[in-house]
């Protein structure tokens, strides 16, 4: 598939239909995207601010119910890293 280029759901049944088009680019962003929210979480960045802006800029298309989602995975990160260090000292 050419990116940029949408097929309609009809198109895609028709072309091949036991096969998934699943849009690589969206694939990827969203891999690069729980990836670098481990960087945030590892450096010890804890300030939602700065990981709502770092999402909006690795995907300027990011729908308001992904942004939801992905600072809920953020918080919960943060917690468990918290909890960790307190189990430590």
């Amino acid at each position: 598939m050419v990116l940029g280029v949408s097929m309609s759901k009809w198109t895609r049944t028709r072309r091949d239909p036991g096969r998934s088009y699943a849009d690589e680019e969206k694939r990827d962003r969203k891999r690069r995207m729980l990836a670098r929210l481990q960087e945030f979480v590892e450096a010890g960045i804890e300030a939602e601010p700065e990981f709502v802006k770092a999402a909006k800029e690795a995907d300027p298309e990011i729908s308001k119910q992904k942004l939801k989602e992905l600072i809920t995975l953020f918080r919960a990160a943060v917690y468990e890293r918290q909890q960790r260090d307190r189990r430590s000292h």
